[in-house]
């Protein structure tokens, strides 16, 4: 197996999430909310944890590859200062796990918008200072602490 080359330096997080499924086009959301947990992070992009891929007649993976118009909200909402960050995202990959108790799936998400976006900084702003999970990586990372 080839060795992963990636664009940026991915750090674990545990952080709840929504995803919503978004009709661009229309301005319409497909399908219920999903809610899930971002698992790890990077400039880039995200992987997350949900408990299911289909939502209504809409399979999260597919319904964005098969359709430009089609993409995936990552909601983030910062509980202490009211405020709700959304970030547009489309997915690369996914995967069931089977061998986990709640035999969940997880996603693979690349931010549509550039790592110099404001709204991935505010995102990566607000991980900084949940409860470390690396010893506070984020905050050296973001240069925010």
């Amino acid at each position: 197996m080839g060795q992963e080359h990636r664009r940026a330096r991915r750090f674990n997080v545990s952080v709840a999430v929504t995803l919503i499924l978004r009709d661009t086009k229309h301005r319409l959301n497909l399908a219920d909310p999903v809610s899930g947990e971002l698992v790890d992070i990077s400039l880039y992009g995200a992987r997350l944890s949900v408990s299911h891929i289909r939502i209504g007649s809409y399979h999260l993976f597919y319904a964005c590859n098969d359709d430009p118009d089609k993409e995936i909200h990552l909601e983030v909402i910062d509980r202490e200062e009211g405020d709700r960050l959304v970030i547009p995202a489309h997915p690369v990959w996914f995967d069931h796990i089977l061998t986990s108790p709640g035999r969940h799936f997880e996603l693979g998400l690349e931010f549509l918008s550039p790592p110099e976006d404001p709204n991935i900084a505010r995102l990566h702003a607000f991980l900084a200072v949940q409860p470390p999970l690396e010893n506070g990586w984020l905050k050296r990372l973001f240069r925010l602490g």
